[in-house]
């Protein structure tokens, strides 16, 4: 059996930085979840929260990213609760932005790309 890091498309880059999701619909629906990104990747991002939404549910992700703020919209693929708490850890897939939302994704992987590795 596989583990996540051979599944991947991409690899994954630590980065600091805050989010918000926001689903609709019937089930959950949620206009302001706050969440801490805990990686990105060229294929999604991951985050830990407190309201996390539905496996397979549309999700608008805004990232704070330096001085900007950028809107994603984004499917849960991973939803996963973190030991016996209340916090969640979430997979968000962005296959379905245009290269234009994903832009800023290039700007972030350089600046760890150039980094020396320890």
């Amino acid at each position: 059996m596989l583990n996540d890091d051979e599944r991947r498309r991409g690899p994954r880059v630590r980065v600091a930085a805050t989010a918000t999701l926001e689903t609709g619909g019937v089930l959950n629906p949620n206009n302001q979840a706050l969440c801490a990104v805990q990686d990105v990747s060229r294929s999604g991002i991951g985050l830990s929260t407190g309201q996390p939404p539905m496996r397979g549910q549309t999700v608008i992700l805004r990232i704070a990213l330096d001085d900007e703020i950028h809107e994603l919209r984004t499917q849960a693929t991973r939803v996963e609760r973190k030991g016996t708490s209340n916090f969640y850890s979430v997979g968000l897939d962005w296959s379905s932005c245009s290269p234009d939302e994903l832009s800023f994704l290039d700007r972030v992987l350089e600046v760890f790309e150039e980094q020396p590795q320890e």
